[in-house]
Parts: structure tokens; sequence; C-alpha cells
């Protein structure tokens, strides 16, 4: 399978529909299945607690019983914990993303969507814009790469191409027209570069939404309960519960806000920055070499046929690539990569609330 069609697959899979069924609606996955395993982790972790108390109860131990009047109390904080994450979810799921767009006067058109699928929306919109911006910067780079290698006899005493001195022998001197264009490609290879690892990036971040939405408080939630219970592993549940409560809220809450300012960070619907029509930059420009008119074409009209093939139309846009490219840089690898770092940040103040200390720096280190 093509990339182009495993991004196609994969966009369609984080659609906003597929995204409504897993965190909001009726029958969605956090309720039938995110929900009924917390139900028994915190049944088997009170279960335990209570076995513990009786045979502390049993065998005289004040430490047994004391731990186990602790833990009581954890459980109700992992507890609350829970019911906090579940109020954070109905609430995003209720706020509709045009109705604060129309609040506060923001420009463009914005959809009527919740959160959560403003989040993903944002992020393959990203991707989009990163994607374009890789068709445009190719298309340069291409075109400048094929008229940089075209070659030019010039006549002596000519006109044009037609000169007196390829008649009476062989003089003249031999240009390379479009060679100028060298500079332009050591600019645009950078620019590809940095484009590419944009688009990978975005892809990236979409990828951990995606795991957020379908795997990511599946694992860690009822995982985080049952541990906060167990002798020396209070840290690692309140761990688990802290990053389940900050990647639930604030990471697609940033990118519900980047949702937001995406008729300026994306230029959406288009995804294109205004005068940029993608329809001119396609593939298969260069003249095709099986065909007899197209290599007499070049042959007899040089290189200017070619260039023009390519920039006929005033399609040649340096700068607008450059700064297409440099825009999707920054919309599709900066601004997720705040949403993530304070998704990051706030584990350690969510992990406060629980009575833990959690060292970000071994956090970020492991990301």
């Amino acid at each position: 399978m093509s990339l182009a069609k495993t991004v196609l697959l994969m966009l369609a899979i984080t659609s906003p529909a597929w995204a409504d069924t897993v965190m909001c609606g009726s029958g969605t996955v956090f309720d039938n299945a995110i929900l009924p395993l917390l139900a028994y982790a915190s049944l088997v972790t009170g279960i335990l607690i209570a076995l513990s108390y009786m045979a502390g109860t049993a065998l005289s131990n004040p430490k047994l019983t004391l731990w186990s009047k602790t833990e009581i109390v954890q459980l109700a904080i992992s507890i609350a914990s829970v019911s906090l994450i579940m109020l954070a979810v109905t609430t995003f799921c209720s706020l509709d993303m045009k109705d604060i767009a129309n609040i506060f006067n923001l420009p463009g058109t914005h959809a009527s969507i919740n959160v959560y699928d403003a989040a993903t929306n944002y992020l393959e919109g990203s991707v989009n814009y990163t994607h374009n911006a890789l068709i445009m910067v190719r298309y340069h780079l291409e075109a400048y790469t094929v008229l940089s290698y075209f070659n030019a006899f010039i006549c002596d005493y000519n006109v044009d191409r037609i000169g007196l001195g390829c008649f009476f022998g062989y003089s003249g001197d031999t240009e390379q027209p479009f060679g100028g264009y060298g500079a332009d490609i050591a600019a645009l290879n950078v620019f590809f570069n940095s484009t590419i690892i944009a688009y990978f990036t975005a892809l990236n971040f979409l990828f951990i939404l995606l795991f957020i939405y379908h795997g990511f408080v599946f694992l860690f939630l009822p995982l985080g309960v049952l541990l906060r219970a167990l002798p020396y592993m209070r840290p690692v549940g309140s761990l688990l519960i802290a990053l389940s409560l900050s990647f639930l809220t604030i990471y697609p809450l940033m990118l519900g806000i980047f949702y937001l300012m995406s008729p300026v960070l994306l230029d959406a619907p288009a995804y294109a920055p205004p005068g940029i029509n993608m329809a001119n930059y396609g593939e298969s420009i260069f003249p095709d070499s099986t065909s007899s008119a197209s290599q007499l074409a070049v042959s007899t009209v040089g290189e200017s046929y070619v260039h023009d093939h390519y920039f006929g139309g005033g399609k040649e846009n340096l700068a607008g690539a450059i700064a297409f490219a440099a825009f999707a840089f920054i919309a599709a690898v900066f601004f997720p990569t705040a949403a993530l770092l304070a998704a990051i940040a706030s584990v350690a103040y969510m992990a406060r609330m629980m009575g833990e200390e959690i060292d970000l720096s071994r956090l970020t280190q492991l990301v």
C-alpha cells in the first residue's frame, strides 16, 4: 500500500465521525469499555483493601490495618480523579466550537463540532496544509533542476539563436540559460527537507491523538486505579491517572484552540496561502520523451519551451513556495508540539492533586 493510500486510510479512521463514536455520543467506547473496566478495577481494589483489613484484624497487625485504612482514602481519591475525567469528557463533548468562535468573533468559518473533533480536524488540516506545501516546493525544485541542466550554443553575431558565427565555422559560446537557478535549488532543498519533517511530524501527532482516543485511557485509567492501592506502586498509579487526565483534557483542548485559529494558521478551507492555486502545481509537466513533437519542440525552440511548460501563466513563485513551507512548519510542528508540551507539563500538577510528586525531567526524557 502506498504512503498516500495509508494516509488517506488513517484520515478516514480519525475522521470526526469516528472520533465521535469513541469519546462522545451514545454507545461510545468510553462508556461501553473504559467505564466497566474502571468499575472492575475499583471493585478489585476494594476487595484487596477489605481482605487486607480483615487479615490485619485477625492477625492483630496494626501496620496492615493502618495500610488498609489509608488505601481506602487513596481509592476515594482515585475515584474522584476518574470522576473529574468523566466530567471533563462530558464538558468537552458538549462544547460547540462554532459557538465559541462566534462569541469571540473569530475570522473564517468553523464547523459545529466538539473539542475532540476539533482537535482531530486541526491535525488533519495541518497534514493537508503541509502536503500542499510539499507539492509546491517539489514542483519548483523539479522545474529548476530540469531547467538548470539545459545548455545552449550561442553563435557569434547572433539574432536570437541564428548567428553568422555558425555559418562560417563553429564560432560562439556555450551557455546555461537558466544556470542561475542553481542557487534557488540549494535554498529549495533546505525547505523541502524541513517540509518533509513537518509532514511526518503532523502525522505523528495525529497518531498520538488516535492512540489517546482509542487506547490511552483504556489501558492507563483502570491500571492506575489498581496500582495506587498496591504497596510501593502508588506513584506509578498516580502517574498513569495524571497522564490520562492531562492527555484527555489539555492536549485536545490546546489543539481545539488551534482549530479556532485554523483559518489563519492553515488558511482553511483551501489549505493554501491566498493567491496560490494548487491546481497549477501538478505532475508530469516535463515534455514526454516518447513524443516526437515534444522532442522536436525542445530541440528547435529550446529551453524556453520547457520553461513555459513549467511556469506559463505566472506559476513561478519561489518566494511563495518558501513562505508556504515556513508556514507549514509552524502550523504542523510548532503548535502541536506546544500542545504536547503543555499536556506533559500539566502531568506534574495533576499528580499533585493525588499527593504525589512527578519528576518531569525523567518523563520528558521518555517522550
